[in-house]
């Protein structure tokens, strides 16, 4: 059967982005169920793997540097309001000889799925891989993604080269409501006929981006550890600006005393080309240099180290932040404690910006964010075979903070009577389905648990929760005070899967005052395999046709269903 997971919806090459996927229902060509401690978010660490099958095993308490020991133990972006299909099983057992990958899907609300990859090139010492990914939704709330990438990487004795490059066109409606001080719908034609000088949203935006890198590392872990990569980033919105980002990183680390002594590198440049009239971006750079010393030993890990970040925006800034970690097997393969405090300097580049909430205003653009202390706590334990529990606090501290909050849109030439606390004679007011940001001081105690369990590979169970406290001279617009998530995946027959999964969230509050509906998202798929190169899926996303909204006036998907198949070649 076939070793392939490459394809996700954060897709492409060699830690351009994250590659997220969730072991969620077999939609592919897979007979067993995987559970790996990371929280279902492996990263591609060099491009070409399409080739190599990823070794994961039961969840277990592994000799690591110490850091997060799971990304639900960071706060989680708001997620999109559009139903994608899962990403493909994250191992598939393969043929020799067997190389390709393609799947294919339609569903109701004119969902389409298409997936392709295929080694270009295949040697012991070198690799070049082609993918190509399609989701696509085309009803009145449609957002589309088509991507493509080609993955080298060139191994030698001591070190990787690899390089690539990506690039991919986003389609979308602007379909939210718009809402008046009480959170009334209004409708939009009469609106735009009473009121002619209001700004109302565009019907549609196109937004494009690609990427372009190059890097080397080492391969020795126990000799003097290098790395270098080059980024250029493209991003273009249609609606009328242009962002290029230019980014290295480099780490150097070596042996002093029994120890590693070591130092990691990050420069950032950003420069952007508008054609909104009235709109400025400022060009921006920075140099962040984080220096520790690391103490591994059979019992503990420790990291002692600074980060520091200069930074040139509007100004020159300075920004130190903590880097300790602290990682101790108390109980080797059964208990382990970790806790660490540390912070960071952070630019927010459009392209992630469009990436977290693709509906914001085409003239946003949000200061750096600026981390002084991020301190965590917290323990694994592993009670028995198969079973893995994992919980923390974490309190973070963020100067520059961002939330989202609708756009107020004003017409000037009408004034309406007076309702406090508004004054005696005010123009007309409604608020906008694009969103604006407020940046403040803010404070977060997050306080989380995760609960995993595999039982001889024919069932896993995943639960997870966490719950949220804000500090904040405001609301924190559109970030949940709790989240919940459950999976259930199991192997009925060698060759049919199912599983169920339910997201869960809520204290969402919206511009100007509103308390949104919890999300409440149940899903159900299953899969058989006919043969070792075809299966075929079918899935069922939100089960209850929940109306809940992430975003304020944007209503979720409601039911949906897709079926497919998969192919291995």
């Amino acid at each position: 059967m076939k070793t392939f997971f490459l394809i996700t919806t954060a897709i492409f090459t060699a830690g351009t982005l994250p590659l997220a996927a969730q072991a969620a229902g077999g939609d592919s060509i897979i007979n067993r169920n995987i559970t790996i401690e990371r929280e279902y978010r492996p990263v591609i660490e060099d491009a070409g793997k399409i080739n190599t099958q990823p070794q994961f095993a039961e969840p277990n308490v592994t000799r690591m540097t110490p850091r997060y020991t799971t990304d639900f133990s960071k706060p989680l972006r708001v997620e999109r309001n559009i139903h994608y299909l899962d990403a493909a099983e994250l191992v598939y057992q393969r043929e020799p000889g067997k190389e390709g990958f393609a799947r294919a899907g339609v569903g109701t609300g004119f969902n389409s799925l298409a997936d392709f990859a295929y080694p270009l090139l295949k040697r012991p010492d070198m690799k070049l891989d082609f993918l190509l990914n399609h989701y696509g939704l085309f009803n009145d709330k449609a957002h589309a993604t088509t991507q493509g990438a080609l993955a080298f990487t060139k191994n030698f004795r001591a070190l990787d080269l690899y390089a690539g490059i990506d690039g991919g066109h986003e389609y979308y409606k602007y379909y939210g409501d718009l809402f008046d001080h009480d959170h009334l719908v209004l409708d939009r034609n009469e609106l735009s006929s009473l009121y002619p000088s209001l700004a109302l949203p565009p019907a549609h935006n196109h937004l494009w981006r690609m990427n372009a890198h190059a890097g080397l590392h080492s391969t020795d872990a126990n000799a003097l550890r290098y790395g270098v990569r080059v980024d250029y980033d493209l991003f273009n919105s249609r609606q009328g600006v242009t962002e290029h980002g230019l980014t290295v990183n480099a780490n150097l680390d070596g042996e002093v005393g029994g120890n590693r002594l070591g130092i990691d590198i990050r420069s950032q440049s950003l420069f952007y080309h508008t054609i909104i009239p009235g709109a400025s971006f400022d060009n921006y750079s920075l140099l962040a240099l984080n220096p520790y010393y690391t103490f591994e030993r059979e019992a503990f890990d420790l990291r002692l180290g600074l980060s520091a970040t200069l930074a040139f925006h509007g100004g020159l800034a300075f920004a130190p932040a903590p880097d300790v970690r602290f990682d101790w097997r108390a109980v080797p393969q059964w208990l382990d404690v970790y806790a660490g405090i540390g912070g960071g300097y952070e630019a927010n580049p459009l392209t992630d910006l469009y990436r977290e909430n693709r509906f914001i205003v085409p003239t946003e653009q949000v200061d750096d964010t600026y981390t002084p202390v991020d301190a965590y706590v917290g323990f694994k334990v592993k009670p028995v075979s198969g079973l893995l529990v994992d919980a923390f606090v974490n309190y973070q501290f963020r100067s520059g903070q961002y939330f989202f909050v609708n756009q107020a849109l004003y017409d000037e030439s009408t004034t309406q009577p007076a309702t406090e606390p508004l004054p005696s004679l005010y123009p007309f007011i409604c608020y906008n389905s694009l969103f604006e940001t407020r940046s403040y001081g803010a404070g977060l105690l997050r306080a989380g648990a995760r609960v995993s369990y595999n039982y001889h590979e024919r069932l896993s169970i995943r639960l997870s929760g966490a719950y949220n406290h804000w500090y904040t001279d405001d609301y924190a617009w559109h970030m949940p005070s709790w989240e919940a998530a459950a999976n259930i995946n199991t192997r009925i027959t060698p060759k049919l899967s199912a599983y169920v999964t339910a997201e869960l969230s809520g204290g969402r509050h919206a511009f100007p005052a509103a308390v949104l509906p919890a999300q409440v998202d149940i899903k159900l798929g299953a899969s058989y395999a006919f043969l070792d190169w075809l299966s075929a899926f079918l899935k069922v996303n939100n089960l209850i046709n929940s109306k809940y909204q992430l975003w304020a006036g944007y209503e979720a998907q409601g039911f949906n269903v897709m079926a497919g198949a998969a192919f291995s070649f």
